[in-house]
């Protein structure tokens, strides 16, 4: 049934499963050949294991959408309708998630991700409005920054398609655990991928925001939590299977993954990035992504696709999204509103977007610091194990 398929002199290896139907003409074919290896790899490390092979087909064919979306937006444009590349995208959110706890929020999830992410990778960006309201709001505040960067990184989707897969159709958290549970693998792997997401001119890292200097700290005590998580949940079949993901996704993915530099940087994992390695994003090696800034006299910004979203706001958006970009015109901080917000990288070694002030910016790092206290409010059963205060 799973019969690896080699598609190039790279031996990228996938199940012919997920390429069926698939019709991307206008993505060169070795591109379309590494998406699909990519998502397959991708999958295998943050969902090892599955007892339903014909949602973990869906599964992965809807993880090759969100990959085609990072590093080509306009080719997996939401307002192009429900078919994409060739796939009946609703039917395989059906497939995956219909008679599961979360079925109607993962549908709203997916949609979302596919929204914002296509927008961001579109030579476009810098004129859309969709995406400067959406820069503005991932810098609103912490809170706000790991809901979306949740959603911007596939984070609890990935865990609801695991228990589908598994499936666990009525395990589910509240949104209070799964804010923390996706807070902790968000700040592991943006800890370290930041010279990577870096290298993209990326909006989206905890660390274009926090303090960079708190990425190993915040590391370890996110690391700390996860494995007091492990110690006190392991016997839960539900939990193994969002344990599992977690620790993947906050570092050995980096290690396993082709679409990661580990080998070719020596096996080495996160260093920092150097002219050729930006000059080969702009070129989707690895199938990273680039998009430049220019100086412009002024901007015109497009609101088409900002309005289209609001029209079709509970089919494309998670709840709370529509409000957060209504918000965000511009930053509530006047301090940081004194800074320019680039919607791309004007430069090496710089992050896009919102540059916050240093008021703000000890905000974040505060409430970073502050993970293990919000954690134990959570999950009390954590308590004895964190000694929080003293992690």
């Amino acid at each position: 049934m799973v019969s690896p398929t080699p598609v190039s002199p790279e031996e990228l290896f996938y199940p012919p499963e997920i390429a069926e139907g698939l019709k991307a003409p206008v993505i060169p074919q070795r591109l379309v050949d590494e998406a699909l290896a990519c998502a397959w790899e991708y999958v295998r490390c943050i969902t090892p294991h599955w007892t339903n092979w014909k949602r973990y087909v869906a599964y992965n064919r809807l993880i090759l959408l969100m990959v085609f979306a990072e590093f080509n937006g306009e080719v997996v444009q939401v307002q192009r309708g429900g078919d994409i590349l060739g796939y009946n995208v609703q039917e395989l959110l059906d497939t995956l998630f219909r008679g599961t706890a979360g079925y109607a929020a993962m549908c709203q999830e997916f949609w979302a991700f596919m929204l914002v992410t296509s927008e961001k990778n579109m030579k476009s960006r810098t004129h859309s409005e969709l995406f400067r309201r959406y820069v503005n709001a991932i810098a609103s505040g912490p809170r706000n920054w790991f809901r979306l960067r949740d959603c911007d990184g596939q984070a609890r989707w990935a865990v609801a398609a695991s228990l589908a897969c598994n499936d666990m159709d009525d395990a589910w958290f509240s949104e209070n655990e799964w804010q923390i549970l996706m807070e902790l693998g968000t700040t592991m792997y943006d800890a370290v991928s930041f010279y990577k997401h870096r290298a993209e001119g990326e909006t989206n890292n905890t660390f274009a925001y926090v303090n960079p200097e708190l990425r190993i700290e915040a590391f370890r005590m996110a690391r700390q939590v996860l494995w007091a998580f492990d110690a006190t949940q392991a016997t839960d079949p539900a939990w193994r299977i969002t344990l599992n993901f977690l620790r993947s996704f906050g570092g050995p993915i980096q290690a396993m993954m082709r679409r990661y530099r580990f080998v070719d940087q020596g096996l080495t994992i996160g260093l920092p990035e150097d002219t050729r390695m930006v000059e080969e994003t702009r070129k989707n090696v690895k199938l990273w992504n680039r998009i430049d800034g220019k100086e412009e006299a002024m901007h015109v910004w497009d609101e088409t696709s900002y309005r289209r979203a609001l029209e079709a706001e509970e089919e494309v958006m998670f709840e709370g999204l529509g409000d957060l970009l209504r918000q965000g015109s511009a930053h509530a901080c006047e301090d940081c509103n004194k800074n320019p917000v680039d919607l791309a990288a004007r430069q090496m070694y710089q992050f896009a977007g919102v540059r916050l002030c240093e008021a703000c910016r000890k905000e974040w790092d505060a409430y970073v610091r502050a993970l293990p206290d919000r954690a134990v409010e959570v999950f009390p059963v954590l308590e004895p194990l964190l000694q929080v205060g003293r992690l």
